[in-house]
């Protein structure tokens, strides 16, 4: 068996937004609600120590970089799932399609870099998430 070799790829954090909120994101404001929401990202190194900065984010331990630090740095806010998905082929433009098709986004959240508007996802449906996650693992 020769496990995962890669430290690329994307990713899938489920949050917990515990109340509604106004994140600040370069010079605009965006409203959440609270509820659970899937972020998609993507890290072409490093993917492990992406995640794991993501899970250990507090607002004085890091300078804000990603659009979702705006909401990791209330500490009210708990990531309550991860998915990694090592691979050499970026596939969070993918991911956040399917995620598109079934899930509410927010406009404007992440994604600056891609053809999809966003990369945040208001999951209604846990059933829905774990398809979607479950069809890029299989």
């Amino acid at each position: 068996m020769g496990g995962i070799k890669t430290n690329k790829g994307s990713y899938i954090l489920l949050i917990d937004i515990k109340k509604d909120f106004t994140v600040n994101l370069h010079h605009k404001e965006i409203k959440i609600n609270k509820g659970l929401y899937a972020y998609i990202g993507s890290a072409m190194k490093n993917l492990y120590q992406r995640v794991g900065r993501h899970m250990t984010f507090k607002e004085k331990a890091y300078q804000k970089h990603w659009h979702i630090d705006g909401i990791l740095e209330n500490n009210e806010n708990k990531i309550i799932f991860v998915a990694m998905l090592p691979s050499d082929k970026r596939l969070e433009e993918d991911i956040s399609k399917e995620f598109a098709e079934r899930f509410q986004f927010i406009k404007g959240f992440g994604a600056s870099d891609l053809t999809v508007k966003s990369n945040l996802y208001l999951v209604d449906n846990i059933d829905y998430f774990f398809e979607i996650i479950k069809s890029f693992i299989l």
